[in-house]
């Protein structure tokens, strides 16, 4: 199956039209056939923008001479006008005096592309950031590209130690989002495609990938290249930051005495990586690797405090055991098939994420409780946990291992039988998780639930119940009772999925619900005199499908004849589906009560969407 848009000639009406600030990536990468440039605001047209963000009481103020001509200074360059205006928006005059006299300087910077004006207008948002954090933080943003995730951005910013006086993953994650939300205020800063993504406008990230460089020389090459596209060897000698994709060869031994920061890919086979290469990277804090050969004889320093090894073919890993400063270690796409028992040698690690590494079965008994200061942990739906407590006779690492982390606040894995949980295993300190109880076959999709959608949520569960919730271990009742987003599949033998006098308080963050495959299941809910009542007060979504039999949300209680809306308000005014699994009139077979709750409802192909207006 192809992917994308078809040329030819039964495709006449298909336009394409590609925007670019050079004009040869059109004519001469693109082979646009047609190209005309789109100018920059005229002064009117600027000026009516500057003005809309910065509020129209401008021109009756004595700020309007100084305000027009800081204007002007942005070049008609909407970007620049919406960066500038909204940094001095409620400024006080002086303020506004002052950047006008920095911005009437000529630029200290020649760079390519863009207008000396509108560099200056983006270097003077810059400087004007609170702190230093804010700074690095942006100049950081600015090498990683476009649509970049937030957990990305989390590990490199731990591993640089962007941030001073945190000391947990939580406390730099709230400091960087703190911040990251300063800069989406200043405009420096894009939200990305989702709320774990961010971006940078690439005229902003430009001219701070030249501002970064003028403290510590940082090279940055996106494109397919070879070492003739590298600088020179002194420039090498001072570089700070290294960031290559499309890379075609390597040399043998990396001169960058002074780097920190090193991020190399490759879409084509594996390219090994020359044994000497980091030979002389004392200092290399961070190293992000993509379609890379690690060679078991390979040396990696020892410096390294956030290794990210994507889609790499890694052969013996042992070595990773020797990086003993590392908090941060991400392996994924990989064919590894068990974790080494050296990997246990890491004390100071923090972050474990093994995702997306489908052969991966095993770890080898007693190394994760190594981890005393894990705080995330991330495996794949492959990986087999081991039964019962810390045997040597064992396979595999088992859940009790976890119960001595006592900093795990994260957790993301597949546990296949529900029986291996322990009595007293407990999942009451985990923050965060993603979890999926039971067969999980479709463990990244499965129905509406995709799985870059839940993973917005800090909280998921997936049961595959086979039985009724009274029947689960205490530790997987703490992870219903905390869930925001609840996947129950595979109901048996149950008419009443939920009984307040068992589940009475639970459900108080629920924010997703879906509940599907129940061949005797007549009601959700069981509602008990003299109990607690069950509140969906934070619910957003219901979904229930392959429920035949179902004949309402809520039984009415014993010897009850009538309902009274006002003793029925399960939910807030949200949206909610229905999915019907048989024919639509069964659907129609709810009670009174269901429609107390959720009042319009709408066919579409035999799916009923419930809506409360």
């Amino acid at each position: 199956m192809e992917v994308g848009i078809t040329l030819g000639d039964e495709d006449q009406g298909c336009t394409i039209l590609l925007t670019s600030r050079d004009l040869n990536v059109l004519k001469k990468d693109m082979d646009a056939k047609k190209s005309f440039p789109i100018g920059v605001l005229e002064h009117e047209e600027a000026w009516h923008f500057f003005k809309k963000i910065i509020g129209d009481g401008v021109e009756s103020s004595d700020l309007l001479p100084t305000a027009t001509e800081v204007a002007k200074k942005c070049g008609g360059l909407p970007i620049a006008i919406r960066t500038l205006a909204t940094s001095l928006r409620n400024e006080p005059p002086f303020v506004w005096e002052d950047a006008l006299r920095q911005l009437s300087k000529p630029s200290s910077s020649n760079f390519a592309g863009v207008p000396a004006t509108v560099y200056s207008t983006i270097e003077w948002s810059y400087n004007r950031l609170q702190s230093e954090d804010h700074k690095q933080t942006f100049l950081l943003c600015s090498l990683l590209g476009y649509n970049v995730l937030l957990d990305s951005l989390l590990a490199f910013a731990m591993g640089l130690g962007l941030f001073h006086g945190v000391s947990t993953i939580k406390e730099t994650r709230n400091k960087l989002l703190t911040v990251l939300s300063d800069l989406k205020a200043s405009c420096l800063l894009l939200d990305g495609n989702t709320n774990l993504h961010f971006d940078m406008h690439d005229l902003i990230s430009d001219v701070a990938v030249s501002i970064a460089s003028k403290g510590k020389p940082v090279f940055v090459l996106r494109r397919k290249h070879d070492l003739n596209d590298w600088p020179d060897d002194e420039t090498m000698k001072e570089c700070d930051k290294i960031l290559c994709g499309g890379i075609s060869e390597l040399p043998d031994q990396l001169n960058c005495p002074k780097l920190t920061f090193l991020s190399m890919g490759r879409k084509d086979p594996w390219m090994k990586i020359p044994t000497n290469f980091f030979k002389e990277t004392k200092y290399l804090k961070v190293l992000i690797l993509s379609g890379m050969n690690l060679a078991s004889s390979i040396s990696l320093p020892g410096s390294l405090r956030a290794l990210c090894l994507s889609n790499c073919v890694l052969g013996d890993i042992a070595l990773v055991g020797e990086l003993k400063n590392l908090e941060i270690l991400k392996i994924t796409r990989s064919d590894i098939e068990m974790l080494p028992k050296e990997i246990g040698q890491l004390t100071k690690l923090k972050l474990l994420d093994l995702r997306y590494c489908s052969k991966l079965r095993r770890t080898p008994p007693g190394v994760l409780c190594e981890f005393s200061r894990l705080e995330e942990l991330y495996m794949d739906k492959s990986y087999e946990w081991g039964a019962g407590g810390h045997s040597s006779l064992q396979s595999s690492s088992s859940l009790a291992e976890l119960n001595a982390l006592s900093c795990l606040t994260a957790l993301e894995t597949h546990i296949p039988n529900a029986k291996i949980i322990l009595e007293d295993f407990s999942f009451e300190k985990l923050q965060r998780y993603i979890i999926f109880i039971g067969e999980a076959s479709d463990w990244y999709w499965n129905g509406d639930w995709k799985w870059g959608w839940v993973r917005e949520y800090s909280r998921m569960l997936k049961v595959n119940l086979q039985t009724s919730i009274r029947f689960l271990n205490n530790g997987v009742k703490v992870l219903l009772k905390k869930a925001e987003n609840l996947y129950i599949d595979e109901v048996k033998d149950v008419e009443i999925l939920l009984h307040e006098s068992e589940v009475g308080n639970y459900f108080q963050q629920l924010k997703n619900l879906h509940i599907q495959n129940g061949e005797k299941v007549q009601y959700i809910l069981k509602d008990s005199a003299g109990v607690q009542k069950i509140e969906f007060l934070q619910l957003e979504s219901l979904t229930l499908q392959g429920l035949p039999n179902l004949i309402g949300f809520c039984s009415k209680k014993e010897g009850s004849t009538s309902i009274s809306p006002q003793e029925i308000a399960l939910f807030k005014q949200k949206v909610f589906k229905y999915f019907c699994s048989s024919s639509v009139h069964q659907c129609m077979h709810f009670p009174t009560l269901f429609f107390y709750t959720i009042i319009a409802f709408v066919y579409i192909e035999c799916q009923l969407i419930l809506t409360h207006i």
